[in-house]
């Protein structure tokens, strides 16, 4: 369908309308100008009835008034006095009563009339050539409008009503016989008595009823009434009969909405009709276009004596109505579709404007299915273009110093309506406005709101520059542009790496910014020379495998489509996977296992094969674990153990003195070809090595022997002293006590424990062997009659977190310190996750006989050496845990060695030493949060060294 604007109806076709139809509408000639305004001071109903000096009510004024004369009435919000008009005009020069501004400032305001009696409130007596316009009337009485004697009157635009207690029969606006030429036009009547809406009697002539409205009673009665035209009219009864046209009446009746008012009841217990003409008043009438809903309990149409029920079936009887629609029971309105664009532009009486003086216009959104020249809806309202003011909207709902954000003027527009020609003024709240012929402006703020928000405004003006009114956006908060940040972690439990995938991390990235300015690069790079990584998203995590053990910065590099950079940095430690072997054998001298069969002498390098020896891989072992013991020294030294190929370090790991017997764990690097060297400072001695597992390289796709190493804080797990996990008193030789460790070990993730093992008060020399299912032939400590001495040791854990200890000398007491677990959690879930241990070099970094690490100076009784590791000798700042080599030196009396890192001093020890003797223990110390370690003395002076052998980070 094509699409029109406003159609505006020709002086021809209202001259056809009114002049024809014979009402008061004519051409006039100029005349004098009458004043009404009973709020002006001065105001005199003997006066002029001039400006300066008004007639304080109507009726002198239309006493007054000849042909030609307009009189101005000021709207006010007082009510004047009833009024009887008998002007006489010509076709000419009518007399005219206009509204005219008062002291009532709405802009629906009319002139108010009221009759508080039973009189009308306004009467036609005699008059001629009359118009009236804006005008109110109520009345108490059963008529308020009454039209006797009277011709070519014309009342347009107002209300007409009755008082509710106005009981009767008469017509709200009644038109005696002797009246002819009557238009009501545009006019909101409401008969609350009860009668009907209009009434004509016997004898009137040329009644035009166009685009009103009727409510809240009785509706259209004309008796024998020569030319009545109900054009366009919205009539609401309470009972349902709307029109009711009878003794001869002729006329038409088109374009007219009747239904009942379903708010009220009513007390006809008859058949009411929609439309009546009785039989004397059907061939004179003709009747389409309408649309009729009448009561449930009545019918549509009632027609020379017999009901119609349908349209269809009044078609069928009378050929009227041929576009009548009938929904019954159903309330129709002027948004109800099928009443738009479906009238008769022709009917009699109809006029270019509805109710309210609106234009008529076409939906486009509606098919036409009315006639003639125009497009007109039926009933009194002309549904108008939609078009009007939304909300005035924003390109972002975040509003960002510095950021641009268009605002756009926000329309309520289903027809499509162009807007061009349309201007705009955008105020931003921040004092600042813009001019725009678009009805979009990009703005942007350069100071971020205080704690009140702001919103956004833009005024709309028409082409013809009237004002259509002003949008509001939602509020809002301008906040500081938010930076461009990315943040990595690679330490938590949930991205942790499982032991399996040794030399792994997992890095968590998140990158956060401006949506506006989305994230165009977003690159992590490991640390070790490798290619950076592209990643997406708001979030996400990495994994990077390593060529090497080691801690690694690890770092995210961001930019975004605005130019901004941002980088975050984190530390990684990676590391190998540790795998708990059964204690074996690699190296016994006294009887040539793994080297000559001899002392070794002075200066003298033992080149030990641990790879593809003693259940360790011939491939992909980067260190060992390994128990080593000195027998039958001819003289006081030390062993080294090294990597093979590599200059021999300072370190020590095991002191001992001529004729004693003596254990201690290394954990050492393997060298070229898969040896490490041990090297003996003086005298002559037999070594002994027995391996207790390896770290691995070679990645598994699941491995539950594979595990990394979790620190706990030393805690006593066995003490036959005071029956501490096993019975009280010493055991026997050849006994085996069974350990349970504490409930962080007993999961089936628990692979292996670190344990401190010490005997005391042996009765007779022997060994100690730590280990899980079949005994092996090796021991992990020897120990004298009377002697107290310690070993760390490295054992496997069995089926609820189960150890044994076998006994092979007299009986003695045992004693056994956790100071770590392997575990690996992906078996369980519920075993403490492990993180990766790195072995290094064995570095001296504390020796308090010349100063190194500490003051130089022995350590005296019940006093604690506080030593910073972290970030010291290749030790990263964030380490937990270090694995150290730490030894006593010549105390002046029995002692014993406590490492620990936060809290309390516990009750543990690491290394039990006697008077003048130098001992070494390897142990796993916990860092606190500075870094540091602490190493208690129990009781008199002694020298400190450490050695360290790799770090948990």
């Amino acid at each position: 369908m094509s699409r029109r604007r406003l159609l505006v109806r020709s002086a021809a076709v209202l001259s056809v309308l009114f002049g024809g139809l014979g009402t008061g509408v004519a051409h006039a000639t100029a005349g004098t100008a009458l004043y009404v305004d009973d709020d002006a001071t001065g105001c005199s109903d003997t006066g002029p009835g001039s400006q300066a000096e008004p007639f304080c009510q109507i009726q002198p004024a239309a006493d007054s008034a000849g042909p030609g004369d307009t009189v101005h009435v000021a709207r006010n919000t007082t009510r004047y006095a009833p009024v009887t008009i008998g002007s006489a005009g010509t076709s000419d020069a009518p007399v005219t009563f206009v509204s005219a501004p008062g002291d009532n400032p709405a802009a629906t305001a009319t002139v108010r009339v009221l009759a508080g009696t039973s009189t009308p409130a306004m009467t036609f007596s005699g008059a001629r050539y009359v118009d009236v316009s804006g005008f109110s009337l109520s009345s108490s009485g059963p008529s308020t409008l009454v039209f006797s004697l009277s011709q070519h009157i014309s009342y347009d635009k107002g209300s007409v009503n009755t008082a509710q207690a106005a009981t009767g029969t008469g017509g709200t606006i009644a038109v005696d016989g002797s009246s002819s030429g009557i238009a009501l036009t545009r006019l909101q009547i409401t008969p609350q008595s009860g009668g009907p809406a209009f009434a004509s009697a016997s004898g009137a002539q040329d009644i035009t009823l166009a685009d009103d409205t009727t409510s809240f009673g009785g509706g259209i009665s004309a008796t024998g009434t020569t030319g009545i035209h109900l054009a366009g009219d919205t009539i609401v009864t309470t009972c349902g009969n709307g029109v009711s046209l009878t003794d001869g009446t002729s006329g038409s009746v088109e374009n007219t909405v009747v239904r009942p008012d379903t708010t009220a009841s009513c007390s006809d217990t008859g058949t009411p009709a929609a439309i009546t003409v009785d039989t004397a008043s059907a061939p004179q009438v003709t009747a389409d276009y309408n649309a009729v809903n009448p009561l449930s309990t009545g019918t549509d149409y009632d027609w020379a004596g017999t009901a119609y029920g349908t349209s269809r079936a009044f078609l069928t009887g009378t050929g009227q109505g041929a576009h009548d629609l009938d929904q019954t029971d159903v309330t129709l309105s002027t948004q109800t579709t099928p009443l738009i664009d479906s009238a008769d532009a022709d009917a009699p009486g109809e006029l270019a404007t509805d109710l309210h003086g609106a234009q008529r216009v076409d939906d486009p959104l509606v098919a036409d299915t009315g006639t003639g020249a125009g497009d007109y809806d039926r009933g009194a309202t002309e549904v108008q273009d939609p078009l009007g003011l939304g909300i005035a909207g924003r390109s972002s709902e975040d509003v960002y110093v510095g950021v641009p954000v268009t605002f756009t003027a926000g329309f309520v527009n289903p027809w499509s309506d162009s807007l061009d020609g349309y201007r705009y003024t955008f105020d931003f709240g921040d004092g600042t406005t813009t001019l725009s012929t678009t009805g979009s402006v990009a703005h942007t703020y350069t100071q971020p709101t205080t704690s009140t928000k702001i919103y956004a405004t833009v005024t709309v003006y028409r082409p013809d520059g009237t004002t259509m009114g002003t949008e509001v956006s939602t509020y809002l908060a301008v906040r500081p542009l938010p930076a461009l940040t990315g943040r990595l972690d690679c330490r938590s439990a949930s991205i942790q790496i499982a032991p399996s995938l040794p030399d792994t991390a997992g890095c968590a990235f998140t990158a956060a910014g401006f949506g506006g300015y989305p994230i165009t690069s977003d690159l992590i790079t490991f640390g070790d020379g490798s290619t950076a990584v592209s990643v997406t998203g708001s979030k996400g995590v990495v994994r990077h495998t390593y060529a090497a053990a080691g801690t690694y910065t690890v770092t995210q590099r961001l930019t975004d489509s605005g130019g901004r950079t941002a980088t975050a940095t984190t530390l990684t430690t990676v590391g190998p996977s540790y795998v708990a072997t059964g204690p074996s054998r690699v190296l016994d001298t006294r009887n040539g296992t793994g080297a000559a069969k001899r002392q070794v002498g002075p200066g003298g390098v033992v080149r030990l094969k641990v790879l593809g020896v003693g259940g360790v891989p011939a491939s992909g072992t980067t260190a060992v674990t390994l128990n080593i013991t000195d027998t039958g020294a001819t003289a006081s030294s030390y062993v080294t153990v090294y990597p093979d190929g590599t200059s021999r370090p300072t370190a020590s790991d095991l002191d001992f003195a001529a004729g004693r017997t003596n254990p201690n764990l290394v954990t050492v690097r393997v060298g070229a070809g898969g040896y490490v060297d041990l090297y003996n400072a003086h005298g002559h001695v037999d070594l002994v090595a027995d391996v207790q597992g390896y770290f691995t390289t070679r990645a598994a796709s699941s491995d539950d022997r594979m595990s990394n190493l979790a620190p706990v804080t030393p805690t006593r797990v066995l003490d036959t002293r005071n029956g501490t996990g096993a019975a009280k008193g010493e055991v026997a030789s050849g006994s085996t006590t069974t350990v349970t460790l504490p409930k962080a070990g007993q999961g089936s993730g628990t692979v292996g424990a670190v344990l401190d093992v010490t005997v005391t008060g042996g009765t007779a020399s022997g060994v100690v062997t730590v280990y899980c299912g079949s005994r092996p032939s090796t021991s992990n400590l020897n120990y004298r009659a009377g002697q107290t001495v310690s070993n760390l040791v490295v054992t496997q854990v069995c089926t609820g977190g189960k150890i044994r200890l076998y006994n092979s000398g007299g009986h003695v007491h045992l004693i056994a310190d956790l100071q770590g677990l392997y575990t690996n959690s992906v078996t369980d879930g519920t075993s403490p996750w492990g993180s990766p241990f790195v072995p290094t070099d064995p570095t001296r970094f504390l020796d308090t006989r010349d100063g190194t690490g500490a003051p130089a100076g022995r350590l005296g009784a019940n006093s604690t050496l506080t030593v910073k590791v972290a970030g010291v000798d290749g030790v990263p700042a964030d380490a937990t845990a270090v694995l150290v080599n730490l030894t006593g030196v010549t105390p002046t009396t029995a002692t014993h060695l406590t490492a620990y890192g936060a809290g309390t001093l516990p009750n543990a020890s690491n290394t039990n030493l006697p008077p003048g003797e130098t001992r070494p223990v390897l142990a796993v110390i916990p860092l606190d949060t500075n870094g540091s370690l602490h190493i208690h003395n129990a009781a008199g002076s002694l020298d400190i060294v450490a050695d360290l052998e790799g770090y948990i980070a």
